[in-house]
């Protein structure tokens, strides 16, 4: 690529990515928020993989939730567990009178394990609404019925915000700045959801009509894949109904779960992450891809401009487009989930978010990533 087709590239992406940012914004302004005063029969499901460690404090928050006990069941699904999950569900079973325990003992090769754990505990869900979570996540006790207050006859599935923990001892700046970036996918998340085209949610803070699930037939051709049991899932809902689709942004209906705790668990997560690229539809892969171009070009910026000074200009103008469209984005997405403190990991998470995406942007695509003990 000569050096002016070059600059003409990436000012021309630069000014894209800014104005499509700033019609990005306009989605929390269409934000609604029905507000039912109906209290329909919801069934939350969690599936546990050697979770032993999670079970007691993801279930405890869950059982005391502040939702009429007639109207919530629990599903707890031991999937394949070695390291006595399974015997912890059932003692609790016995104490808890609302939690219902199904075990999964086999692998099916036509279904990925996380998927059939969830199929098969929503075909057994007595509930009108299945509301999902991980054994990771920390809900508080407003967060089953603060979910259920977005739905209306017409909302067929509720995507909700599942932030890191960044109190101790998750309270460093790589943290946050881990806390920052996760929270970036939320408002993209809120924000298309407001432009009527949602495209990315969280199994961690999920709800659905179990209507909807049969309606598609479950994960449908999506259900071999290892990962996207939640926004491959969304994709459907999205292009083969005609449900409505909201988003929570109070923070009662926040999911709070602790940040990969390792490197190696950063690095697979997100490798995780980036997996999913080519399953999107082309209204979706087709930005993501411009996207993903856009940084290309300013992380090869760095060592042209070095080269070169004639590429300074455009590189700085590319940097700051980038940087003033995302910071005015994320400071309205952080006025609208009311937690305007996470904008303090700004700063330092712009300057390492480049190499970021070129570099999990790429191997995403290729590279097998490990999840639930198993390179997939």
């Amino acid at each position: 690529m000569g050096l002016h087709a070059y600059h003409a590239l990436i000012i021309l992406l630069a000014v894209g990515y800014a104005l499509g940012l700033l019609r990005l914004r306009r989605g929390f302004f269409r934000l609604t928020y029905p507000a039912s005063s109906t209290w329909p029969s919801v069934s939350v499901v969690v599936s546990f993989h050697n979770e032993r460690e999670n079970v007691v404090p993801c279930l405890e928050r869950i059982i005391g939730q502040d939702y009429p006990r007639d109207r919530l069941e629990i599903i707890a699904v031991n999937d394949r567990s070695t390291d006595g999950t399974g015997e912890i569900l059932e003692a609790l079973a016995e104490k808890w009178s609302g939690l219902r325990v199904l075990h999964i003992s086999t692998l099916r090769e036509d279904v990925a394990p996380k998927k059939r754990a969830i199929g098969e505990a929503i075909r057994k869900a007595r509930g009108e609404i299945i509301l999902l979570t991980d054994a990771d996540g920390r809900p508080g006790d407003q967060w089953v019925r603060g979910m259920v207050e977005n739905f209306s006859r017409e909302t067929g599935m509720v995507l909700g915000y599942a932030p890191y923990i960044t109190r101790p001892p998750y309270h460093g700046w790589l943290h946050g700045m881990l806390a920052l970036e996760y929270f970036s996918h939320a408002a993209v998340a809120a924000a298309t959801t407001g432009l009527g085209f949602p495209v990315t949610c969280v199994g961690t803070n999920l709800a659905y009509r179990r209507e909807v699930f049969l309606q598609l037939g479950g994960f449908g051709r999506y259900q071999h894949i290892h990962t996207g049991d939640d926004d491959l899932f969304l994709q459907r809902v999205r292009e083969e109904t005609s449900w409505q689709i909201r988003y929570a942004t109070h923070p009662k209906t926040f999911v709070w779960n602790a940040p990969p705790t390792s490197f190696t668990a950063f690095y697979h997560q997100r490798l995780r992450y980036a997996s999913k690229g080519f399953y999107y539809p082309i209204k979706v892969t087709l930005p993501l891809a411009l996207y993903y171009l856009f940084n290309l070009l300013l992380f090869l910026g760095i060592p042209l401009a070095l080269l070169n000074g004639q590429s300074v200009w455009a590189l700085t103008l590319a940097l700051g487009a980038k940087g003033l469209g995302e910071g005015y984005f994320l400071h309205t997405a952080a006025r609208v989930f009311r937690n305007g403190s996470i904008m303090r990991f700004f700063l330092p998470a712009f300057l390492l978010h480049i190499p970021y995406v070129v570099y999990f942007g790429f191997l995403g695509q290729f590279q097998k990533y490990r999840w639930g003990g198993r390179r997939r």
